[in-house]
């Protein structure tokens, strides 16, 4: 059996994705609050930035029903 070499994550080899984080699906989590899933994302983001993480945010659909993308 070979063995893999592992390799410690860093900001140089990762990156955080957000996809579909637009007001509008945010109303059908029913596992927390709006709010709170909002607080939780925002957290994130802002975390990936000051760790100098890439952050890359995506969506299906931009301009559809569910709304622009939370800032």
């Amino acid at each position: 059996m070979a063995t893999q070499q592992r390799t410690r994550v860093t900001r140089d080899n990762s990156a955080v994705l957000l996809i579909d984080h637009q007001t509008g699906l945010f109303t059908g989590v029913r596992d927390i609050g709006v709010a709170e899933l909002k607080h939780n994302v925002v957290g994130l983001a802002k975390a990936a930035q000051i760790l100098g993480v890439p952050i890359v945010a995506a969506t299906t659909a931009r301009d559809s029903m569910w709304g622009p993308t939370i800032p």
